[in-house]
């Protein structure tokens, strides 16, 4: 699969695929997932990496938990998710244009993202409401990441679920 993942950026779009770009590499994870009152209803721990690919003009991560290392020899149980996300820069829309395809549900997911401050959102409508994921809190050795659905436009927002990731030592 070497012709897949890619050394580093364009560099026609070096600026712009950093806003991803800086996510290279591996992070370990604690995913909690909350209930409609707001309380934590599950928490586990997990990886993810990201890195470069198709000839730099894409980042794509490997979302897991357990992570890698922490799988029993039997495998993955089928409530236990691996995912995939490719992102690639859309320069004509200047912004990114992002999916999901996660194995647990066969989820595939479509957004369009983009910078916000010091955040990175993704948003997309699903029936009525509306769902948004973010990265914030980023720095070079930890990052936070929410996953959020508001069922009025946009008004109020409810935390469906959270990730708070570290680089491994």
């Amino acid at each position: 699969m070497k012709t897949l993942l890619a050394d580093g950026p364009d560099r026609r779009y070096a600026s712009e695929m950093e806003q991803f770009g800086r996510l290279a590499g591996q992070w370990t994870t604690l995913i909690t997932y909350y209930s409609a009152d707001g309380s934590p209803v599950r928490r586990l721990l997990g990886s993810w990496e990201f890195g470069y690919a198709l000839e730099g003009r894409a980042v794509v991560d490997v979302w897991q938990w357990p992570g890698r290392d922490d799988l029993p020899p039997e495998g993955r149980a089928p409530d236990e998710e691996c995912g995939l996300c490719v992102r690639i820069w859309d320069p004509r829309l200047q912004l990114w244009r992002f999916t999901f395809h996660g194995t647990a549900r066969g989820d595939v997911v479509q957004m369009y993202a983009r910078q916000i401050g010091d955040e990175i959102v993704m948003e997309r409508a699903v029936g009525g409401d509306l769902v948004r994921w973010t990265f914030a809190d980023i720095t070079a050795g930890t990052l936070h990441w929410r996953n959020e659905r508001s069922a009025d436009g946009g008004r109020t927002w409810h935390l469906d679920q959270d990730v708070h990731a570290y680089r491994p030592l």
